[in-house]
């Protein structure tokens, strides 16, 4: 095995345990969203009063701003959505560092489909999130401040570029089979 090919196999043992732990997470704070939302929709009054104390913001002149429960379940129902594209692009780019740990070529079909998919879940990321960020402003400070992740975009660009050229490499692997 050449220098190189062995690095990022041992590399890719490192990401691999990274990117579980980030799984796991993303994960737990999909179940958080998932009872928050609960308490929101199902609870009685009481649990859902109290519930609701938790998330009063005091501002830097000493009010107290409170959010309604409408509110605080449309910020749940994005974080929701934000996670759970967050857990699916970590699941793709695990899956494709799991295959370098185990000694196959990135340079696949299946890898170059998985980067296309997070290349899609990186640019609707960046429109919820810009969504997210909208409405966590309007709700605490009233403003509806509207910014789009144009970084986000340029990322998602970035990455469908990539698999592109993977998909040459995918290309480039196969003809070099054929002739051996």
């Amino acid at each position: 095995m050449k220098p190189s090919q062995e690095k990022i196999r041992s590399m890719s043992k490192i990401i691999s345990i990274v990117l579980k732990v980030g799984f796991i997470v993303s994960n737990v704070i999909v179940l958080l969203s998932l009872v928050a939302i609960g308490i929101l929709v199902f609870s009685g009054e009481d649990t859902k009063s109290s519930f609701l104390a938790a998330f009063n913001v005091t501002a830097n002149n000493g009010t107290t701003i409170g959010i309604e429960a409408r509110s605080l379940l449309n910020l749940f129902a994005f974080m929701l959505i934000d996670t759970i594209l967050i857990s699916l692009a970590i699941f793709f780019v695990s899956a494709i560092f799991d295959e370098i740990r185990k000694g196959y070529t990135p340079f696949t079909y299946e890898n170059t489909a998985r980067m296309k998919k997070i290349a899609m879940i990186t640019a609707v990321l960046s429109i919820v999130g810009s969504c997210s960020d909208a409405l966590v402003d309007y709700y605490t400070i009233g403003e509806l401040t509207w910014r789009v992740h144009i970084i986000g975009m340029i990322v998602a660009l970035i990455i469908y570029c990539i698999s592109l050229i993977f998909s040459y490499g995918c290309d480039l692997q196969r003809e070099s089979d054929e002739t051996l």
